[in-house]
């Protein structure tokens, strides 16, 4: 169990849609999408795989560490980090589907500790939720204090963001990301 766990947890910075549906359940759920992109509510690997290609629209260099895990019963528990480097617009959504706000790509590499906890089954994840320290990836990214200029070019990125075609600005972000391209200073503006 604590196998399958770990291997999800890692298949979100680098894995396929493929080697997700090895490990997640049809019916799983991911407790934490409620910000994010409608596409990730949904259930089994196809809203796991929505899930990773936002993140990988936002932060290259994508990676999940797993320090320690505890496991009880049905229930495991992973202690490690994520890091990436913030290229990508990442986008915050309203519960009813709609872009609420988008941080601009900043540059900057941030690593912060997360719990997650993954309930197995028939040696397939079906339930997933985190605490993680979001106001210290803020701080580390730049985002908290912000500048003037910062909140200038985020609000930018939310309008675009807003009208991007469907609101679905994240997909082609995970194109990108996809074939490798580079963030640059020119990506910022």
């Amino acid at each position: 169990m604590r196998a399958i766990a770990e291997r999800s947890i890692h298949l979100m910075a680098d894995g396929t849609l493929e080697q997700l549906r090895e490990v997640v359940h049809p019916d799983a759920t991911n407790r934490e999408a409620v910000d994010e992109p409608p596409d990730c509510r949904g259930t089994g690997p196809e809203a796991f795989w929505a899930t990773a290609l936002w993140l990988r629209s936002a932060y290259s260099e994508l990676a999940f560490t797993v320090e320690t895990a505890a496991v009880d019963g049905d229930l495991v528990v992973t202690y490690g980090t994520m890091s990436g480097r913030h290229t990508g617009n990442f986008t915050i959504w309203t519960p009813d589907g709609r872009v609420e706000r988008a941080f601009a790509p900043t540059g900057k590499r941030f690593e912060v500790h997360h719990a997650h906890f993954l309930r197995v089954r028939d040696d397939l994840v079906v339930e997933h939720w985190a605490v993680r320290d979001d106001q210290a990836q803020a701080r580390q990214l730049g985002w908290i204090p912000p500048t003037p200029a910062y909140l200038l070019r985020c609000a930018v990125a939310t309008r675009r963001a807003r009208r991007s075609v469907g609101g679905r600005a994240y997909a082609r972000g995970a194109e990108g990301w996809e074939r490798g391209e580079a963030w640059t200073r020119q990506n910022a503006s």
